[in-house]
């Protein structure tokens, strides 16, 4: 059979089959058209816009369309405007979307064996149901990352990190009976601080919840739908998350809100959320410091001695990552401090550079205007020999198009800006 009596092409696969009266080694030969008649491939840089279980609730509920982005999803910045959110959060209860984070399911017979070598505190007396900050460095004691470590059963935790470190765990998990696995993708969650947070889930069905202690959690149902409640948070207020399975989480969601919207329960997004940990005096892992293996320079690292969680290393361990390098640290002065600043002034001021004597001696990293105090404050890396000196920072202020640069006092925070006692309290209150 001859070019010329090959029987018409299928044109279901034309575009899959080369042309026979094309010689595709001649480099005079015509084009064929249908390359150009091909649609593209997409380009494997396209940009994809990730989204949490709980996207399209936290929508419905937004006025500003003002969105960021956190771990690769996009979140909610604002929702209903920053003075409406701060107000629920300080004098009733705000709702927010935290399911971006980092959260790791650690299993099996040396679970816990596991945890005690890869953190720097005691994991063993951690009972079941309960909850605990921890801490892991790498060899040289310095930090890699931390999180809230739940234990949900004998063998069985929660690690929930800011940032991924799943290759780093599986790694260390080598020779060891137990399975570290990344659930983010299977588990939502949502955080209710406020000082109503405890009355807004009784309103929802919650029966008991005042008498969860701080950094607990139990199993229970909301409206039919199973969940994992904690008293934890960083609002620096009483507070409460939720873990809950995708599918579920937006049904939680309304439900919730619509059982504490006589009370005043609002929604929340990701800038009161900062400002919130930030009046709280908790810092946050790739903003306020660096992990050893992000850190272009290892001395940008911090030990947790600079972090200022010396009560977290347990020596009395036989083992955990980086002791050798922590014990010979011990008892020293830590050249730098992680402290809260708080910076004179009554207009909103953005700056970074920390001084002393003229001399930058640190760097401020979050900073924000709180409305508690009505002054600006932050979190800073400071020279440790620069705490007691009179210290400045660099700001500026802007008035309408006008910019001013200018010289502010700042003091150290002993405390946190907000810490009020019902944080802590059992019974937690049902009414503000």
């Amino acid at each position: 059979m001859t070019p010329d009596t090959l029987p018409p092409p299928d044109a279901s696969d034309a575009g899959d089959r080369p042309r026979p009266d094309i010689d595709p080694l001649d480099e005079r030969a015509a084009v064929d058209p249908a390359l150009f008649e091909q649609p593209a491939e997409a380009s494997p840089f396209a940009r994809a816009v990730l989204t949490t279980p709980l996207h399209l609730a936290v929508a419905a509920e937004s006025r500003l369309n003002r969105w960021t982005a956190w771990n690769g999803f996009t979140v909610a910045a604002l929702l209903t405007g920053f003075d409406d959110e701060y107000r629920a959060l300080r004098g009733a209860a705000a709702l927010t979307d935290i399911s971006p984070l980092t959260k790791y399911r650690i299993a099996g017979r040396d679970a816990g064996a596991f945890l005690d070598r890869l953190v720097t505190a005691r994991v063993a007396p951690l009972a079941v149901d309960r909850a605990m900050h921890v801490l892991f460095c790498e060899e040289n004691g310095l930090l890699l990352g931390d999180g809230l470590l739940f234990r949900l059963a004998d063998d069985e935790y929660r690690l929930v990190t800011e940032e991924t470190h799943l290759a780093w765990l599986m790694d260390s998990a080598i020779g060891l009976r137990v399975r570290v696995e990344d659930v983010g993708d299977t588990l939502a969650a949502m955080s209710l601080q406020g000082p109503l947070a405890a009355a807004c889930l009784s309103a929802a069905g919650l029966a008991g919840i005042e008498n969860l202690p701080p950094m607990a959690g139990r199993w229970t149902a909301m409206a039919g739908m199973p969940l994992y409640v904690s008293r934890t948070g960083i609002g620096g207020d009483l507070g409460y998350e939720l873990w809950v399975d995708p599918e579920e989480a937006p049904h939680v969601w309304r439900h919730l809100m619509q059982a504490g919207a006589p009370l005043g329960l609002r929604v929340a997004g990701m800038v009161l959320r900062e400002l919130a940990r930030l009046e709280a005096g908790l810092s946050r892992a790739g903003r306020d410091w660096l992990g050893a293996f992000a850190a272009i320079d290892p001395a940008h690292a911090l030990t947790p001695f600079e972090y200022g969680a010396e009560r977290q290393v347990d020596f009395g361990k036989p083992l955990f990552n980086g002791r050798a390098a922590l014990l010979g640290r011990a008892g020293q002065t830590p050249p730098r401090r992680l402290v809260g600043l708080a910076v004179e002034g009554l207009e909103p001021a953005r700056f970074a550079a920390v001084m002393a004597g003229g001399r930058p001696v640190g760097i401020a990293t979050t900073t924000g205007f709180s409305p508690a105090w009505g002054c600006n404050i932050a979190l800073a890396t400071v020279e440790t020999g620069a705490l007691s000196a009179a210290l400045s920072v660099d700001a500026e202020i802007r008035d309408g198009l006008t910019l001013r640069r200018l010289a502010l006092p700042a003091r150290l925070l002993a405390e946190p800006v907000w810490a009020p006692a019902r944080r802590h309290a059992v019974p937690a209150p049902l009414k503000a």
